[in-house]
């Protein structure tokens, strides 16, 4: 493959993902991240003709952002919403537009499948062999805790469910035995979280994509379809259940404490309801820690109800917009009659999916977490179009 700019933004942009998985890498991220960018960018200025240099989501996000960035004029902590902001907006957008842009090289599959794919698995044995020394030390390994990992589970999942059917559909058998490893590791991996929500996602993930799968092929026989059910319950509920009896005190008290957070917080939410505290995570820990006496609900542990804490009714909104257009476009290819653009609409939907469950009791959708959401979504995106338009 030539190592023109557009090539060397995909190498790039395949070592940014697999880097950023890892908490413990903001050095090396932000390094690939700007290297990735720039290459991006010249990418775009000289061999513009053969580049879309915007994604489709670049004006709901522009419209998030600039409100967020707004909100500066309002914040109670001018100084932490300017660092959240640089963290969640300039970064994330950086990283999806990369991604995005790199992506379009013609022969990116072919490097960022493996890459990121090694990096995945290397991730998960880290969790597994972690999982014995308990949370606490487990905590402390390359995946940053429970929470950050249920989060790469559940953004990674559904592109290995759809590279595998994909790779069934073209007779690809390295590429569909390799992805159905990784989908049992992650499997594996999502267990050592000792989470429960984390299996919520997988199954509504898992679900939602046999749906749209059904859809495009055509209803499957009576046996394939209670074959499949079968599988997923047996999955799902099998994994939840050693869960949630492994942790049920860790969990009742969690949820105990949630159920009395967020009356708490709505009534925050109230005192400024259109604009909120300004954006950063955590703007109301002060009153919460003074309220609760726990150093664990420093924020909402809900992506909406925090969202409203920092932006208000105006900002969820826009937020609300984004995500509609995430899944307008997924939507949008899972319809489409190619089978690689198909792949990417329904692994896109996937992935909004998990998100917002797993963001229902927690709020983990930022830092690097957000930053493989966003780089994820601009390679399916690019590949997606990729195909439609080759196809045309």
């Amino acid at each position: 493959m030539p190592l023109n700019r557009l090539n060397l933004a995909a190498w790039t942009s395949a070592f940014f993902i697999a880097a950023v998985l890892s908490s413990n890498t903001v050095a090396l991220r932000l390094i690939l991240l700007l290297a990735g960018a720039t290459l991006a960018l010249l990418a775009v200025v000289y061999d513009g003709q053969a580049i879309r240099p915007l994604p489709p989501l670049w004006l709901a996000f522009a419209a998030w952002a600039a409100w967020a960035w707004l909100s500066l004029a309002w914040s109670v902590e001018p100084e932490r919403s300017l660092k959240e902001l640089r963290n969640e907006t300039v970064y994330t957008w950086l990283a999806f537009w990369m991604c995005y842009v790199a992506a379009q090289a013609p022969q990116s599959a072919r490097v960022l499948i493996p890459l990121v794919g090694a990096a995945v698995a290397l991730l998960c044995a880290i969790a597994l062999y972690g999982f014995p020394q308990g949370l606490v030390r487990n905590s402390e390994r390359w995946h940053g805790g429970s929470g950050n990992l249920s989060m790469i589970v559940l953004t990674v999942l559904p592109c290995a469910a759809m590279a595998a059917w994909y790779g069934h559909r073209r007779r690809a058998w390295v590429l569909r035995n390799a992805s159905v490893a990784l989908l049992l590791l992650l499997c594996a991996a999502a267990y050592t979280t000792l989470n429960r929500t984390v299996w919520l996602g997988i199954a509504v993930e898992l679900v939602l994509m046999g749906a749209l799968v059904a859809l495009r092929e055509g209803l499957p026989s009576p046996r394939a379809k209670a074959l499949g059910a079968l599988a997923i319950i047996l999955v799902v509920s099998g994994a939840g259940l050693m869960t949630a009896v492994t942790q049920a005190e860790r969990e009742k008290v969690a949820e105990d404490a949630r159920l009395a957070l967020w009356p708490a917080v709505v009534e925050h939410i109230e005192e400024r309801p259109l604009v909120g505290y300004g954006f950063g995570r955590g703007q109301l820990r002060q009153p919460l820690y003074a309220q609760f006496d726990n150093r664990l609900l420093w924020h909402a542990h809900n992506l909406f109800l925090e969202t409203m804490v920092q932006l208000g009714l105006t900002g969820l909104l826009l937020l609300l917009i984004l995500l509609g257009s995430t899944v307008r476009e997924g939507w949008r290819l899972a319809r489409s009659s190619d089978a690689l653009a198909t792949a990417c609409g329904i692994a896109l939907l996937g992935v909004v999916a998990g998100m917002l469950i797993r963001n229902m009791t927690d709020m983990l959708w930022v830092r690097h977490n957000a930053l493989v959401y966003w780089a994820v979504l601009g390679v399916l995106l690019a590949w997606g179009y990729r195909a439609q338009t080759d196809q045309r």
